[in-house]
């Protein structure tokens, strides 16, 4: 054990680690090339020194639905939502580039929270299954998320994000039949629909007075309140991890053209009531603010303004892979940044 904690909790610089792999490793759930790359000790030793919560197999035993929900709490708060683990090494995404970029720098993609969130659960005694998602206004799919089987009873389902822009900091129980209770978090109001084709549909309210784009997708609940859809789950798609691993290494290898947001910098970062991210391309350093009443305030910042924020804000987000994603600037796909 205490060799895997040494081996675990090593800081050799994670350039250093992978400069000599010349083919990525693929590491997908189910199959017989390689799991996620967390052991049992490395789960409990997460847990316990990096989110912070005690004895987990005692909680798992006493209430797996309170353990659940303060797992996604604070990874919610401790990992902040970033493509930074892009820009580690041009054309290569793993969960191995992933699991050490969030552990060390505390970034993480939905790819890479999501990921070992479900590692950790799967270790401690859940039944997991990772999910895809559909953002609002796109044609692919480009989130994972996962799903949390028999915590409450059996047949129970829980949906647990901890890497989305949404800032989802519990679990959700499915047991509804078509529209869920109203969740709050500090800047957004939720509620979950069911959908068709065995979908789950991410909604926020729309706040009074404010206009919303034409091509905005609205639902209408039983009362009357209408809805702004964020983001659509696949409850039931297959091999969601394959998919989205296989989706993103050819992102970031220029192999497929998707939505610009994903291809360039951005990263959130929760300040009291308020949630800030900062979005770069080559063009822009744009920094969006949205507080608790939902007002959001942009303002543009120049590379020393980002640089200063990180180092007061993330401290844990090192000099050297802030200065290389600069110096690409802020594309990580690799054929664009050779140009």
């Amino acid at each position: 054990m205490m060799r895997n904690l040494c081996r675990f909790v090593r800081r050799k610089p994670i350039e250093t680690l992978f400069s000599g792999i010349v083919r990525y490793f693929h590491q997908y759930e189910g199959t017989a090339r390689m799991p996620y790359p967390l052991t049992k000790d490395e789960a409990y030793f997460i847990t316990e020194t990096f989110l912070g919560i005690p004895r987990p197999l005692c909680l798992f035993q006493k209430n797996p639905e309170e353990l659940l929900n303060e797992i996604a709490d604070r990874m919610q708060y401790r990992v902040h939502f970033s493509t930074a683990p892009s820009f580690v090494i041009p054309g290569v995404l793993n969960d191995n580039i992933g699991k050490e970029i969030l552990l060390e720098k505390k970034l993480g993609t939905c790819i890479s929270t999501n990921s070992i969130t479900k590692a950790i659960l799967d270790h401690i005694g859940y039944r997991t299954m990772a999910i895809l998602g559909r953002e609002r206004g796109s044609t692919f799919d480009s989130h994972l998320s996962n799903i949390v089987y028999d915590v409450t009873h059996p047949g129970s389902q829980h949906l647990v994000d901890t890497a989305s822009t949404y800032f989802l900091t519990r679990a959700i129980p499915l047991n509804f039949t078509s529209e869920s209770p109203i969740y709050h978090s500090t800047t957004m109001t939720y509620r979950f629909f069911k959908g068709e084709e065995k979908s789950l549909v991410w909604c926020r309210r729309v706040p009074r007075g404010r206009t919303l784009p034409a091509e905005a997708e609205l639902i209408t609940d039983s009362s009357g309140e209408q809805w702004f859809r964020l983001l659509t789950c696949w409850l039931e798609k297959p091999n969601a991890r394959v998919y989205m691993n296989d989706f993103m290494n050819k992102v970031v290898r220029g192999q497929v053209t998707t939505d610009p947001a994903l291809e360039c910098f951005f990263l959130d970062v929760h300040l009291d009531d308020k949630m800030v991210r900062i979005l770069a391309d080559d063009k822009a350093i744009t920094m969006k603010t949205r507080d608790s009443n939902g007002t959001v305030r942009e303002q543009t910042m120049t590379e020393e303004d980002l640089r200063s924020f990180i180092e007061r804000n993330v401290p844990s987000f090192s000099q050297s892979l802030l200065e290389k994603i600069i110096d690409a600037k802020f594309c990580h796909v690799t054929p664009k940044r050779i140009k």
